[in-house]
């Protein structure tokens, strides 16, 4: 009978490899080493988490370690490396040591300079057998402002000569930083090689992402939203009639509750503030790892519309506004506004330029762009008569740069 229980167990430990839940615990890191950072990856400025699938077999070891998120730059061969030296308390079912496949991410970080590019995938499309491109030279773009984080993706085409070309901007939180961003990257230089097709995405500015917090995929399941407070209008954006969405970037803990918070796109105007203050009182259904309840990355967007007293959207809107103030000096506060009298023609806008002058009036003011040239003049008109605190250095007025979009909502 002994025999027989022993040969059950043997030949328990030996299937699989099974997934943590429904009886199997997960495998745990008992004896763990920092990576090394490669060389390429210090000298391109980029950081990152490179998520590696593994197995952990009855014994503990790590086996069958397969790159799932790669970032590129040496840093997802300097993590196998890493993960495959780890020592693991193994998974169990039945109280029988049995090999489970799980995940680990493995997190770089530079001691924090302003133009770290933070990467989150690079991937090439490679005949096979061929290596992948190796950065000899990289450009970054201009960073943000120190409250702003700009997340890209852009594909590109690296000839043999190791030059990018065909450079798109797939993706962008900001618009407005495109031509920054593609003049940067095409800067950049790889070793000679194979001509190849790639894909790269990365966040620039800075970012606080918890080096215990998962990204959603490879068996991490997204936070679900259970209670939603809506946010409060800021006055200043009220007078305004501000509209718009702020990106927020947050971690939702294993109690199901929003922290970290990092402003993605902001919208300004106490707006995101108010977003902020909405998401920490939301409460969520935590992520998971292997059926547990994990620190989980995500990505909450905010609204804000304004509604008359009948519901309604209808009239003029401020769709943007932004201000370039010197270096030090705060930014000017709105204090009354006017609009435009109705358009017929849903969707018209007008985006005027202006400075708002130590006295908090609105002077030079020029029609950068409009849906129709008969409402320039009203618009013109109209923010002629907006009137602000205006802004300060040192406690003394200064003139401060603003830009203005009005949009007609019907």
């Amino acid at each position: 009978m002994a025999a027989f229980l022993a040969a059950c167990a043997i030949g328990a430990a030996q299937e699989g490899p099974y997934r943590a839940g429904n009886g199997v615990s997960v495998p745990s890191v008992i004896q763990k080493t920092e990576p090394d950072y490669p060389q390429e990856a210090r000298l391109a400025g980029v950081d990152g988490t490179v998520r590696i699938s593994l197995v952990v077999d009855p014994e503990g070891n790590p086996t069958d370690l397969r790159v799932t998120r790669p970032i590129g730059f040496g840093l997802d061969e300097a993590a196998l490396k890493t993960v495959a030296a780890w020592k693991f308390k193994p998974g169990v079912k039945d109280g029988v040591a049995v090999p489970v496949r799980t995940s680990m991410e493995v997190n770089f970080r530079l001691p924090e300079p302003k133009d770290t590019l933070h990467m989150e995938s690079f991937a090439c499309k490679l005949p096979e057998g061929a290596s992948r491109p190796m950065v000899l030279v990289s450009e970054h773009p201009a960073p943000p402002g120190p409250d702003e984080t700009v997340s890209v993706t852009i594909s590109m085409d690296v000839d043999e000569r190791g030059v990018p070309g065909n450079l798109h901007l797939v993706k962008s939180t900001d618009s407005e930083r495109e031509n920054d961003v593609l003049a940067a990257m095409r800067e950049w230089r790889f070793r000679p090689g194979v001509a190849a097709p790639c894909t790269l995405s990365f966040a620039f500015g800075k970012m606080p992402v918890a080096a215990s917090a998962y990204r959603i995929g490879e068996g991490v399941t997204a936070p679900r939203v259970t209670t939603k407070v809506e946010p409060r209008y800021a006055e200043e954006a009220r007078r305004a009639k501000y509209e718009g969405t702020v990106v927020l970037f947050v971690v939702v803990d294993p109690n199901g509750v929003a922290r970290d918070f990092k402003v993605l796109r902001p919208l300004g105007l106490g707006l995101d503030e108010k977003a902020i203050e909405a998401v920490t009182q939301w409460k969520f259904v935590p992520g998971t790892k292997d059926g547990q309840p994990v620190a989980v990355q995500a990505t909450i967007e905010v609204n804000f519309r304004m509604l008359d007293s009948k519901g309604s959207r209808a009239g003029w809107h401020t769709g943007k506004i932004s201000f370039s103030p010197p270096a030090g000096a705060a930014r000017p506060h709105v204090v009354s506004t006017k609009f435009p009298g109705s358009s017929d023609a849903a969707g018209s806008f007008a985006t005027v330029s202006f400075e708002v002058d130590e006295h908090g009036k609105p002077v030079n003011l020029h029609a950068d762009k409009s849906s129709d040239a008969k409402w320039e003049g009203k618009v013109l008109g109209a923010l002629k008569d907006w009137r602000f605190d205006p802004g300060l250095k040192d406690g003394v007025p200064v003139v401060v740069p603003c830009t203005v979009n009005l949009v007609m909502v019907r």
